[in-house]
């Protein structure tokens, strides 16, 4: 499965993934790349090390917006209520 795009997230949503935990907007620095809804994308820490590869519930334009904000602002944010979950852990390898 090869990447459409970054999600580059903070040491605290590092720490959770490897305790196999679901990726949230809230431990997002950075987006890259151009992806739809259900594409693959690679997490990494903020030193390219990639943490793992998995499906994102959102567009990299929803996803950059909804970067770094808690889950509960989604709907404020995108103007819908959306997934807690940038990327759920049933749909991540790491």
């Amino acid at each position: 499965m090869k990447p459409k795009g970054t999600v580059v997230v903070d040491d605290g949503a590092r720490l959770a993934l490897g305790r196999g935990k679901s990726l949230l907007p809230a431990g997002v620095m950075q987006v890259q790349g151009d992806f739809g809804r259900g594409d693959p994308v690679a997490i990494t820490d903020h030193a390219g090390q990639r943490l793992a590869t998995g499906l994102i519930r959102y567009t990299a334009t929803e996803a950059r917006a909804i970067a770094g904000h808690q889950s509960a602002q989604i709907e404020t944010i995108l103007g819908y209520p959306g997934r807690a979950a940038l990327v759920h852990r049933d749909d991540m390898v790491m």
